[in-house]
Order: structure tokens, then sequence, then C-alpha cells
């Protein structure tokens, strides 16, 4: 008897975590196209305060990654392009709106990287086939990130009510 409420027990308990880590939203990186992963990282059921969706490609001479804003109604780059050919590495970090109608969001973010590209290419002779190597697979890559933030938009916890807050104060 003893030994059965043990085992009662023992599987109450892994049925309990079992289900507390399937209450936890699962991290996920995704492979794409062409060499670009999407990642979708730091959510919790009914709240992504801390979630970060993710487009990401590295080649051996850049690492880019885009990440749609929370609303997906921006984004921003991130560009490492690598010490090449005796010149130095270069960071570009950029951010940006779709306008309101949006443009064309591929074709802005293309454009973000051809400027990222055209900065870089200022101090360091870069390959012309460099960035078309870079964005092959990309609208594959980008239509799968909007499609992501379209059918499982960011949640949050409901705001306190007013007569809570008031009340807390007091």
């Amino acid at each position: 008897m003893i030994a059965r409420a043990a085992i009662s027990n023992a599987a109450l308990a892994a049925g309990l975590f079992l289900c507390a880590g399937a209450s936890m939203a699962q991290d996920s990186l995704t492979p794409i196209a062409a060499g670009w992963k999407m990642a979708d990282v730091g959510h919790k059921p009914g709240d992504d305060s801390d979630r970060l969706v993710t487009i990401e490609k590295v080649i051996p001479e850049i690492d880019l990654i885009y990440r749609p804003s929370e609303s997906n109604t921006a984004g921003s780059i991130q560009a490492e392009f690598k010490a090449i050919n005796g010149c130095k590495g270069l960071s570009y970090n950029s951010g940006f709106d779709f306008g309101d109608p949006p443009a064309d969001r591929a074709a802005e973010v293309r454009k973000q990287v051809h400027e990222a590209f055209s900065d870089f290419a200022k101090t360091c002779a870069v390959k012309p086939e460099t960035e078309a190597a870079l964005m092959t697979g990309f609208g594959e890559a980008f239509a799968a990130v909007d499609t992501l933030m379209t059918d499982k938009p960011n949640v949050y916890p409901p705001e306190p009510a007013e007569d809570a807050k008031d009340q807390s104060t007091t």
C-alpha cells in the first residue's frame, strides 16, 4: 500500500512537472531558407514582455539580424561586418518604421541592408556579390517571420484596473 502511494505520488509529481513545462511557451529556432534561421524566444503564456522574434543569416563576411517590432509595424537590423581583406569590421544598427499605410515591408528591410553595405563600402571594398549572397532566401525568411507575427501577435497581461491602483495607494 505504501509503495503504491509512493508510486502514485511520484506519478502525480511527474505529471505536474510535465504540465508546468508544457504551460511555458517553447522557444524555437527554425531553419527557413538559404541559411536564414528564425528565432522566437522569451515568451510566456499571456505575457510576451520578454519575447524576441528574429531572422538571422551568417555568411563569412557578415552576420545580419532582422527584428520586427512588437506590433510588426517597424523593425530593426543589426549587421556585423567582419574584418576582411585588411579592413576593420563594422557594426551597423538601424531602426525604422514601415509607415502608415505600410510600404512594402520586405523592400524597406532590403533598402536598410543595402544602406548598411553602402556604409561599409566607404571604408572597405566589398564584393558586389556579397550582398546578393547574403540576401538569397530573404523573401522566404521575411515572409515566415511576418506570418508568425501576424498569426501569433504579442500578448500582454491586462493592466490593473484603476480602482485597484487607487486602493493600493491609500
